[in-house]
């Protein structure tokens, strides 16, 4: 089954809605198969914004609290990234489609296994994963530009702090029970950190040498047979709960406003599968009808003194249109310009065969195609709407320019 509609839609309900800017985190978020690291048979499941139980009593957290984390650790293209808890290796994923290296950290030597064989399918060869004591963090990769830890640790443990760059960035959850918040340390001298408090948040014990040992209440309570990690509303600000490396155990009585793991679950399930008969619905109608996608009045041409431009009036969500561009033959380049808001819209996946160059001017864009005087340049430009709703922009060749619209059906 093709996720890449359903990624989407969890990247803009609970990611970009609830307040994550950070393009490169929410470029990641699309670009990375959550349901690859999710056990066989819960893939339906991959995108909704709860933690999943992946085995060995441990969790992949819930989307958007991954997405918070790495937002604020402020991950660059360069960066060097420690991460505390491999878990399902989904966190870690994340960020080497971000940095240029990650060392991932899991106590659990099969979770470990299992992540390695994943990055490894799926060609992320950016990533190191060893089994060990994440509260030492791995001294001998060091020293790192951010370090992310995905469960609560009573103090900052000395190792990790020691472990970053200049300037580097520690993201980790301090204290216990729910008296737990998300910090940021930014390294600004040899012993010198400033430290900032990101939220309230709710995560297991960091089990190490310099955390928690085994015997913490947390830890060692009897396992509930749902997981006891919390996911916040959607719409809730990031002082949430998110999941963690560790065994998931009851917790504390929740905090007001967040619901309960398995009833955020059996809601969600519910409405996507409603939602999934009514999109079904409205689909076959769309199909049959005459102004259905690839039906008889969902396309015009456009007709201009330098070419043609053959234009989807209708379009069925997030589903692939082609616009094709045709120019007329010439001994000048041929230019075709558009509006860069309707590229909000529309994102060009492709152009074939590719332009020359391409500008922006006034709020357009351009792309320039290299000349022809003998046979006419056929383009296509293949777009994937995103919005559903009208749609209109300027199209211009050469001098002249065309307005055309679309409907975009959910």
């Amino acid at each position: 089954m093709d996720m890449t509609r359903i990624r989407d839609r969890m990247v803009e309900h609970h990611v970009t809605r609830r307040g994550i800017r950070d393009q490169s985190v929410i470029g990641a978020m699309r670009m990375v198969p959550r349901e690859k690291f999710v056990p066989p048979g819960s893939e339906e499941f991959a995108y909704e914004d709860a933690p999943l139980s992946i085995g060995e009593g441990q969790t992949i957290s819930q989307p958007f609290i991954v997405a918070l984390m790495l937002e604020k650790a402020n991950l660059n293209v360069g960066d060097k990234v420690l991460e505390v808890g491999t878990g399902s290796g989904y966190a870690s994923a994340l960020i080497s489609r971000i940095a240029r290296h990650v060392y991932s950290i899991e106590r659990h030597e099969k979770l470990a296994f299992q992540a390695r064989e994943r990055f490894e399918k799926l060609g992320y060869r950016n990533i190191d994963v060893r089994v060990g004591d994440g509260s030492k963090g791995w001294a001998k990769a060091a020293p790192f530009d951010a370090i992310i830890v995905s469960a609560g640790a009573p103090e900052v443990p000395t190792a990790l702090k020691e472990q970053l760059h200049l300037g580097g960035r520690l993201i980790i959850p301090v204290g216990g029970g729910e008296g737990q918040r998300l910090k940021r340390f930014t390294r600004t001298g040899a012993a010198a950190f400033e430290e900032e408090d990101l939220g309230g948040v709710l995560f297991v014990p960091l089990i190490g040498e310099d955390a928690w040992t085994a015997s913490h209440p947390m830890y060692t309570a009897t396992t509930p047979s749902l997981p006891g990690t919390i996911a916040p509303k959607p719409g809730s600000p990031p002082n949430a709960q998110g999941g963690s490396m560790e065994k998931i155990h009851k917790l504390p009585a929740l905090p007001e406003g967040v619901l309960d793991h398995s009833e955020f679950q059996q809601r969600f399930w519910a409405v996507q599968r409603i939602s999934w008969i009514v999109f079904m619905l409205l689909l076959v109608t769309c199909l049959l009808g005459l102004l259905g996608r690839g039906g008889p009045f969902s396309r015009q041409t456009l007709l201009l003194p330098d070419g043609s431009v053959d234009f989807p009036v209708i379009s069925r969500w997030n589903a692939p249109e082609d616009m094709t561009v045709t120019f007329t033959p010439s001994s000048e380049d041929r230019v075709l310009t558009i509006d860069a808001a309707f590229l909000q819209s529309f994102s060009v996946q492709g152009v074939d065969p590719p332009q020359k160059a391409t500008f922006a001017r006034d709020g357009r864009i351009g792309y320039v195609f290299p000349a022809d005087a003998s046979e006419p340049t056929q383009i296509v430009f293949r777009l994937q709407t995103q919005l559903p709703g009208p749609r209109s922009a300027l199209i211009g060749m050469g001098g002249e320019t065309r307005t055309q619209s679309t409907f975009i059906f959910p």
